[in-house]
Formats: C-alpha cells, sequence, structure tokens
C-alpha cells in the first residue's frame, strides 16, 4: 500500500540560523534572500528573526512621544504656572478692591489698620448703611477682614452681639 516512486516529491521544514557577512543589516538581508531566491527547491520562506529594518524609523517615532510627553509635561507646568500667576492677580486685584472699597467707606481705617485693630483687640465705631434709609452706629470690635469676599465681622459692645457686614454697606469706620 505504500508504494511511493521515485518521482514523488514531498517538502520538508527546517529551522535554522544562518550567518551572513556584511555591513549592514539590510545589505545581508538582501543577500540572505537573493541566495534563498535563485534556488529552484525553495518553494517559501519565512524569516522569524534578525531583520532590523525600520529602526531609524522607530527610534523617531520613539523620540517623537517622548518630545510629545515633555512637551505636555512643560505646557502642564506652565499652566499650572499661569494659573498660579492668575490667581496672585486676581487675589492682588482683590486686596486692591478692597483697599479701594475702604479707603470710600472710611477716611480714617485703613486695611493694615483693620487688621491692627483686629490684633489688639481695639474699639472702633462702625457706620452701617441698611437697606431701606436705616443707619446704624455700631460701637464694637472687629473679628474678622475677610479680603476676597469683602466682608468684615464685628462684635457690638452694648448689644453682645456679632454681624457681619460687606463693605459697600459700611459708610464710616473709624478708630476711637
Amino acid at each position: 500500500m505504500n508504494n511511493k516512486t521515485s518521482q514523488e516529491r514531498s517538502g520538508f521544514l527546517f529551522n535554522v540560523d544562518i550567518l551572513i557577512e556584511g555591513s549592514t543589516n539590510a545589505e545581508t538581508l538582501q543577500a540572505l534572500l537573493t541566495l534563498l531566491n535563485t534556488s529552484d527547491k525553495v518553494v517559501d520562506l519565512r524569516i522569524n528573526s534578525g531583520i532590523e529594518l525600520g529602526k531609524v524609523i522607530e527610534s523617531a517615532l520613539a523620540s517623537m512621544k517622548t518630545n510629545y510627553v515633555e512637551k505636555s509635561k512643560a505646557n502642564l507646568s506652565a499652566a499650572k504656572g499661569f494659573q498660579a500667576k492668575a490667581a496672585a492677580a486676581a487675589q492682588t486685584a482683590a486686596a486692591a478692591t478692597v483697599a479701594k472699597a475702604l479707603s470710600q467707606a472710611s477716611s480714617h481705617l485703613t486695611p493694615d489698620d483693620i487688621r491692627d485693630s483686629i490684633s489688639k483687640n481695639r474699639l472702633v465705631r462702625v457706620v452701617v448703611n441698611k437697606p431701606g434709609g436705616n443707619r446704624l452706629s455700631i460701637p464694637c470690635r472687629i473679628l474678622n477682614f475677610d479680603e476676597p469676599a469683602q466682608m468684615i465681622s464685628v462684635y457690638h459692645v452694648d448689644e453682645k452681639q456679632v454681624y457681619s457686614f460687606s463693605l459697600n454697606e459700611i459708610d464710616e469706620l473709624s478708630g476711637q
């Protein structure tokens, strides 16, 4: 049953490592392909390893990726720096607005005087213009001064109560 004639052809698969001399990988790959393709005995071939083509492209892509990451980090740190500068500018602008509001509201106390009054627990008089034209003159001690919110909290020494006023409600603020 197993009558094979000498005319029948079979294929055999070999796994071979071949060392070829050359100056570049591309040159030696071309020599290998030429060697294998000139033989009529080689039906098909597959090169599993040793091809180092595209290394320049891979390194360029890796460099681009690294540069992109570095630029992204630089842009992120620049954005954080910009945010910090913007926040500092906003805080400076808020302080200037508070100082302007206080200078309009009072001819006697500045923001530094208010902070000094808070630290020394000094008695001051606040004249407040409430809605409806009601004016209150309050002898008080300043408890808190919130510059960004433009709010001041005071302790009314006669009524023993705490009040909070917006700086635009204060007509006059004077030390006693």
